[in-house]
């Protein structure tokens, strides 16, 4: 079975990556941040894109190349239409053209207006941002597509990132940094270790699933209560955490506060996910043999 990582140097690509480097049929891609053995690719560029998918070949195609930041989504929508769903049309008709493969989509709680959550796989859509407009858009896509697929809903994946973007980083660096750090604490959603998001995400594909699946941690947590763990796991002053209301980081996209994720779906599966304890204590004891643990 061929698989094709499109964008896997960010946070969930590159776990791909450290998990499945030593298989030779598996192939990355990068855009903006070289890396060795990863092929280059800007997936905006339909030609490239077709050139790409038809040389490989792959069964499965992986996706979580995005634009995923949420503020400038909202004040530059064009950028943000390119690179959320223009990526989405191209390896679309690229697979299309080939005639094969599943396509693995990473999805978002933004979806929704953060009212009633945690939500569940058939609860209504109803985004309050044009971040959360476009995901919904590319799951429209996709299911009105020709392809196999599988939407994984997810949100607040954290663990090992090379390129320090992820929420732990964020607590980690600060923190250690011994300086104050202002986190909502009118923000609730899962926290989900990325270790555990593309193990369960394998495990689908194994089970030939279909669909879309909602792969999050098992806990709907406050962001406070998460940069608190994460502080006590890596032995932080928790002191210097200050919870805030939303309105106080003055974001120019609106926020779905009541958000997260059911999970029930995946748990008919066998699929267990760490709650996040568990998972940063896992982090903690891989810190000496992980090559992108924060110095």
């Amino acid at each position: 079975m061929n698989v094709l990582v499109v964008g896997a140097s960010g946070l969930i690509g590159y776990e791909f990556y450290r998990q499945y480097k030593r298989m030779k049929n598996w192939f990355f891609t990068y855009h903006t941040h070289k890396l060795d053995d990863f092929i280059p690719l800007d997936a905006t560029d339909e030609t490239r894109t077709k050139e790409i998918i038809a040389h490989l070949s792959p069964d499965i195609v992986i996706l979580p190349a995005a634009m995923p930041d949420v503020n400038r989504c909202e004040t530059d929508r064009d950028n943000a239409r390119k690179n959320n769903v223009g990526i989405v049309q191209n390896v679309i008709r690229a697979m299309v053209t080939s005639g094969k493969g599943k396509l693995i989509f990473f999805s978002t709680d933004y979806i929704f207006d953060g009212k009633l959550g945690p939500y569940s796989e058939t609860d209504k859509p109803t985004p309050i941002n044009y971040y959360g407009k476009l995901k919904l858009e590319c799951e429209e896509l996709i299911r009105s597509s020709e392809l196999g697929h599988l939407i994984i809903r997810t949100t607040g994946v954290f663990g090992f990132e090379y390129r320090r973007k992820n929420f732990f980083y964020r607590v980690f660096d600060t923190l250690s940094a011994g300086k104050p750090l202002e986190v909502p604490n009118d923000q609730f959603g899962n926290p989900t270790y990325v270790r555990d998001l593309v193990s369960a995400i394998m495990t689908l594909i194994e089970k030939k699933c279909s669909g879309t699946y909602n792969v999050v941690g098992p806990d709907c947590i406050s962001r406070e209560e998460f940069a608190q763990k994460i502080a006590k796991t890596f032995s932080l002053d928790e002191k210097l955490i200050v919870g805030k209301p939303t309105p106080h980081f003055k974001d120019v996209a609106p926020r779905p506060l009541n958000a997260g994720f059911k999970t029930e779906k995946i748990k008919t599966l066998g699929i267990r996910m760490k709650g996040p304890e568990i998972a940063l204590k896992d982090m903690q004891a891989r810190k000496s043999k992980d090559d992108v643990y924060p110095k």
